[in-house]
């Protein structure tokens, strides 16, 4: 009976490590096969770094190289992930970026920071797209507190990063001194810059923590990574649960989110999962206004019993979706491509603080940011059977070939559905 049970279990065991051996074989395999097709050249990299344009200095040693390896041979998995991922969040970032006068290579900061995940978490307490600190979020005007953390809402949470990264420029006046300072702190990089005597990145950066010495580096990285993806072919990789391009909805009611998904058959899963910004189960009202992110294919849904729900300013129902003063909208989709910004329009440089280390203590408060009125621009919800002559008539001076133009509608497709979003500036 023993002897049995032994030799029952000898090949159980062997079983088991075969399976075990396959599984690795597996593993090694596509390992191995990402490795060939990735065309890892140090020679090419090398010549392409050298024309890459990159707001911060690209320098060519050993730890710029071990990052660009890490993105396109080590970590393709977390590459295809940021390929896929910044379908959508670059949009909103870049348009964000755009607003605040910033350069667009900043969205590759919460690619590195945060993975392009809205949800993340860091173990010292870091969070959201752009991992920002509870107390640097409150500086920036976002609200922690236990109904709503707006660092976990991507659009506030782009806001304040862009806010604060125009501080951090106004100081050093130099981007890789102010992406270490994101990294670390303003006054590690202050204290390391009058030590080193110098204001070069590549020359301070001994004297700051090794995980912000490899920051710059791992930004130069990612960089190459996603211009270059085609010619180490990654390709984006859709993750399980993906419903493809997301629209933004600023709302100031108050919304209960179980009775939400009764009304609309919404997932309550689903909607915390693209919303982790709220921690009960009630969306509280504001007069400056939640983010609230969904899938363009369930935001229609959504915005149907927003819009029947009472005003919190005047009790009556709100049928249309206002466009807020500042140039921020009360939605915010990126079904229709962006506009590309100009490339010949002259870069104003901005003049950086003088530096004086001596006189230096923190950031605590940075003027609000002045923003063009834009009261004029409402969002259009079309109804059953609505046609574009229609929704014209209801609006003083407008005319079909408006709506068609601000809309880019092409003349021999003509037809709506229920539930388009059309833009009409009055």
């Amino acid at each position: 009976m023993t002897y049995r049970f032994l030799i029952v279990l000898c090949l159980f065991l062997g079983g088991l490590k075969a399976r075990a051996a396959a599984v690795l074989g597996i593993d090694f395999a596509r390992d191995l096969r990402d490795r060939i097709v990735s065309n890892y050249s140090e020679e090419d990299i090398m010549d392409r770094l050298k024309t890459m344009y990159s707001i911060v200095e690209v320098a060519l040693d050993q730890d710029v190289l071990d990052q660009v390896k890490r993105f396109i041979l080590s970590d393709r998995t977390f590459s295809r992930r940021i390929l896929h991922r910044k379908e959508l969040y670059f949009p909103l970032i870049e348009k964000t970026l755009q607003e605040n006068q910033l350069p667009a290579e900043l969205k590759y900061l919460a690619a590195i920071e945060s993975g392009l995940n809205p949800s993340a978490r860091s173990g010292v307490g870091a969070g959201g797209l752009w991992q920002l600190m509870p107390a640097t979020a409150r500086i920036r005007g976002l609200k922690v507190d236990e109904k709503v953390d707006q660092r976990f809402d991507p659009v506030r949470a782009t806001q304040a990063a862009a806010s604060y990264l125009q501080s951090l420029f106004q100081i050093f006046g130099d981007w890789s001194l102010a992406l270490a300072a994101y990294n670390c702190g303003e006054n590690k990089v202050l204290d390391a810059m009058q030590k080193a005597g110098s204001r070069d990145f590549w020359e301070v950066r001994k004297l700051l923590p090794r995980q912000t010495q490899l920051f710059v580096p791992a930004y130069i990285g990612l960089s190459y990574m996603i211009r270059y993806a085609d010619v180490h072919n990654l390709q984006a990789e859709e993750e399980p649960g993906s419903y493809g391009l997301l629209t933004f909805i600023r709302i100031d009611k108050e919304v209960n989110i179980d009775k939400m998904a009764k009304a609309t058959g919404m997932d309550k899963l689903l909607f915390r999962s693209f919303n982790p910004a709220y921690r009960r189960a009630i969306i509280p009202r504001s007069e400056k206004g939640h983010y609230i992110t969904l899938p363009d294919s369930l935001a229609i849904e959504f915005v149907d019993y927003y819009s029947k729900l009472p005003s919190p300013h005047h009790g009556e129902e709100q049928t249309e979706i206002q466009l807020l003063p500042g140039g921020v909208i009360d939605l915010i989709s990126f079904t229709r491509p962006i506009q590309p910004q100009p490339q010949d329009i002259e870069e104003i440089p901005v003049e950086p603080v003088a530096y004086d280390p001596g006189s230096y203590t923190r950031i605590e408060e940075k003027p609000a940011l002045q923003a063009e009125s834009s009261k004029d621009y409402i969002y259009h919800i079309v109804k059953s059977r609505e046609s574009l002559s229609d929704i014209a008539s209801l609006y003083d001076q407008v005319q079909v070939e408006d709506l068609m133009r601000w809309n880019e509608i092409d003349p021999s497709r003509v037809e709506l559905k229920k539930g388009t979003l059309l833009l009409v500036k009055r």
